[in-house]
């Protein structure tokens, strides 16, 4: 996108400043006494290992790490009126396109009108409401967990966009009930974890290809006191930046040679994802609480492991400052997504083919993004005060057919593996 230089009211640069950002920018910019200003901030100290080698979620491999769970972030609020309000929302955490690199980036950053009390406007960069804590998922201390289930929390292709979101609530008996529609557009990256080199250079090694998106969705909540139930029903158009997309991994033969190459696939220039979100937490007797969420997304292209569904069940029990939980999560791709990733490892080892080929249906099996594992987590959080928390997991996942959380090794896969994770993390607001 264009961007512009030039000088604030208050005097602060506002260099490579996103033409989106200038509304809220602007309003930031009205005189101090006309505005009610509110910062607060956020932050997780989180460090994770695991008992194997090959790395899994990017970051969590036997050598241990910070990078999966830590991020920083600050909030400004500003009140305008009753009606009118602003909201900025900037966190440090590891980019979302490479993974050596810290990266920092605006969550929020819009501008709201509420013109009566059970309506709601907001424009600008907004975070989208997928599961029922996608909205609040960097901010550590508003959940239990030592880290959301990523069999669920990773099933959308972006959280945040640019766009409009319009929500009315009303009362029920007891219950309110919430219905937001929004629409917008981001750019976003998908990662693949390539384990062999090509002769282009490609792998092994992490690719990130970058993505427009144009989301937009429908959310049905309602909540009382202590339940909490959600639904929605998206749609995301995808389009790959500076080329086209591969539809499909096609079976070719060629010098008495038969193989897969993407290469030669039917390409399109959007790609229409329906993702569908059911979620619910209930309050039951002796200070437990259950929740349950699940997710469907499908994807037709080449990468048509991305097509998955997953979900989770968990239970927790509140004694004093104490908060113990457990957990199970399962995350699939469909059948046909798997079959395909098999055909694709059997042909990459037929002794037949040279080794610059058989690599090449590594690259086309990894491409695949295909998911088959489950975890089960136990844990327990302890609030040290109203604004933190201390937390500690033990999470068991294993993979099935294959599993793109984990980067395999050359020469091994994802599949049939066993990860012991034990986290620890800290997590406070201000």
């Amino acid at each position: 996108m264009p961007t512009m230089k030039t000088i604030s009211r208050s005097g602060i640069p506002i260099s490579s400043c996103k033409i989106w950002a200038l509304p809220v920018l602007a309003a930031l910019a009205l005189p101090a006494q006309a505005v009610d200003f509110t910062l607060s901030g956020f932050g997780t100290a989180g460090y994770a290992q695991s008992d194997q080698s090959a790395s899994y979620q990017r970051f969590i491999n036997d050598n241990g790490t910070f990078k999966r769970d830590s991020i920083l972030g600050a909030q400004l609020d500003a009140r305008f009126s009753p009606e009118w309000g602003a909201t900025v929302q900037a966190k440090l955490a590891p980019s979302d396109h490479s993974d050596s690199d810290l990266r920092t980036s605006l969550s929020w950053a819009f501008v709201s009108w509420r013109p009566s009390d059970d309506w709601l406007i907001r424009a600008g960069k907004i975070r989208l409401p997928l599961m029922l804590n996608t909205e609040n998922n960097d901010v550590g201390a508003t959940f239990d967990f030592a880290r959301l289930p990523q069999e669920v929390y990773s099933i959308s292709p972006t959280t945040d966009v640019l766009g409009v979101s319009i929500s009315k609530t009303w009362m029920i008996d007891s219950y309110e009930w919430g219905l937001e529609g929004y629409s917008g557009e981001e750019k976003t990256y998908q990662r693949y974890y390539v384990r062999a080199a090509q002769p282009d250079g490609t792998g092994p090694g992490s690719l990130y290809t970058p993505f427009r998106m144009h989301s937009s969705g429908l959310v049905l909540t309602i909540r009382d006191v202590s339940n909490t139930f959600r639904v929605g029903v998206h749609e995301v158009v995808a389009s790959r930046i500076g080329e086209l997309s591969h539809a499909e991994i096609p079976l070719v033969q060629q010098g008495g040679l038969q193989y897969f190459d993407v290469k030669r696939g039917r390409r399109v220039s959007r790609l229409f994802i329906p993702v569908f979100t059911l979620g619910g937490t209930v309050s039951l007797p002796e200070n437990v609480r259950m929740t349950a969420e699940y997710a469907r997304v499908r994807v037709n292209s080449a990468s048509e492991g991305l097509s998955r569904w997953g979900a989770y069940l968990a239970i927790d029990k509140r004694i004093g400052d104490w908060k113990p939980y457990i957990y199970y999560a399962r995350m699939r791709s469909t059948g046909k997504a798997l079959d395909l990733y098999q055909a694709i490892e059997a042909s990459s080892k037929n002794p037949s083919l040279p080794a610059p080929l058989a690599n090449f249906q590594t690259l086309n099996a990894d491409v695949v993004s295909g998911y088959d594992q489950w975890t089960s987590a136990l844990g327990a959080s302890y609030r040290l005060s109203p604004v933190s928390l201390l937390k500690a997991e033990y999470a068991h996942t294993r993979t099935g057919v294959v599993s793109s959380f984990v980067d395999a090794p050359t020469g091994g896969d994802s599949g049939n593996r066993r990860i012991n994770v034990f986290s620890l993390s800290y997590s406070f607001t201000f």
